[in-house]
């Protein structure tokens, strides 16, 4: 059954597109959750840049191109390279506080045995403008009007690249939501399995501490930092029934190339059958569903905080926070930011089977979606 927002949404978001809120978003990596949710909600995403970070640049950047390519909005969303590389952090170094502190389980594109899946010539993007200079302009071409939130969900290295370009792009923007910035995980990560210290490990932190602090500690209007929560919300054999009755069969999934998205995350149809990466938790798209409604926050903690940047530390990487009565007021520089300790998890479960479940092929010529047909 269609629910009655979905029709609402559907109807009038082509009226509202010019008047509504407006987000950036920033990864290192992409999946279709994480651009859907904040369309299905109304919010216009007014550009993309995919950076080095869990994947190599030209793997981020194609992992974009292919959620645009796959629902047919290459020609509404631009698409831009953000950094590829870290401010200060090198393989070498991460490596070398690796053997000194211990080494996380998940690399990323600091991997030693990583090798790019695509080439540059297969995916299409704006070669002339830097994700930082986009994301410069695309918040001042908005400020006076529909002030652009930023979703960082990977590295914090492009927002710091454009923060040390124009220092006033906290003050224009709505605000920057993060994926990252975990807290109290020291017990998980020395008693877990591998993929429990994966879980409990801040690599979006870890692969740039300068980068991360330059962002973090910047004078936003908001702060809203995805933290432990996003670890709390993961698939489940609940949620592949549901989305493999609302298919019809897993079959039906399988044979549609429209759910490729669906694919991903259902992969076998048994749980307990998938493999440690095919069972993560929906970390980004916790954070653009939350940044998207945040009316179903129902839970949060208004923090002082600041990432440690000192190489010759254990915690080097990691998000530290105090109350704002007992944060240093030298020596350190904080920034005030809001974490986020629990959503309204059923809403969240059933607006990401909505989403999936709609035609976008056709948002960038009407500004419009519907429910696939049949579904």
């Amino acid at each position: 059954m269609v629910s009655f927002k979905s029709l609402l949404l559907a109807a009038t978001s082509l009226v509202s597109i010019a008047q509504s809120r407006k987000v950036f978003i920033e990864n290192d990596g992409l999946e279709a959750l994480q651009l859907l949710i904040p369309l299905y909600g109304g919010v216009e995403v007014v550009g993309m840049s995919m950076s080095f970070g869990s994947y190599s640049a030209v793997d981020a950047v194609a992992a974009g191109y292919n959620v645009l390519k796959e629902y047919n909005m290459t020609s509404c969303i631009p698409l831009y390279l953000g950094a590829q590389q870290p401010l200060l952090q090198t393989n070498d170094t991460f490596q070398m506080h690796s053997q000194l502190f211990g080494a996380p389980v998940w690399e990323g594109g600091f991997s030693p045995d990583y090798e790019d899946s695509y080439t540059w010539d297969e995916v299409d993007y704006d070669q002339d403008t830097p994700g930082a200079i986009a994301l410069i302009e695309a918040v001042k071409k908005y400020k006076d009007t529909d002030p652009v939130m930023i979703f960082a969900a990977g590295m914090m290295t492009t927002v710091a690249q454009a923060l040390s370009i124009y220092p006033k792009l906290a003050e224009e923007a709505a605000g920057l939501y993060i994926m990252g910035g975990y807290i109290d995980t020291q017990y998980a990560q020395a008693v877990g399995t591998a993929i429990q210290v994966d879980i409990n490990t801040d690599i979006n932190l870890i692969q740039d501490p300068e980068g991360a602090q330059i962002a973090l500690t910047a004078p936003w209007k908001e702060l809203y930092i995805g933290g432990n929560v996003t670890n709390y919300l993961v698939p489940s054999q609940e949620l592949y029934n549901r989305i493999i009755a609302k298919a019809g069969s897993l079959e039906a999934i399988n044979n549609n190339t429209y759910f490729t998205a669906l694919q991903d995350i259902v992969y076998t149809g048994n749980y307990a059958e998938n493999n440690d990466q095919e069972t993560l938790p929906f970390w980004d798209d916790v954070v653009s569903f939350f940044m998207t409604y945040p009316e179903l926050i129902t839970s949060s903690t208004n923090v002082s905080c600041a990432v440690d940047t000192s190489f010759y530390s254990p915690f080097y990487g990691n998000l530290r926070i105090w109350g704002a009565d007992f944060a240093p007021t030298a020596g350190v520089k904080v920034g005030n930011g809001t974490l986020v300790n629990s959503i309204v998890d059923s809403q969240f479960y059933d607006t990401m089977i909505e989403v999936l479940f709609q035609d976008w092929t056709q948002y960038c010529h009407t500004g419009t979606y519907a429910p696939l047909a049949g579904y």
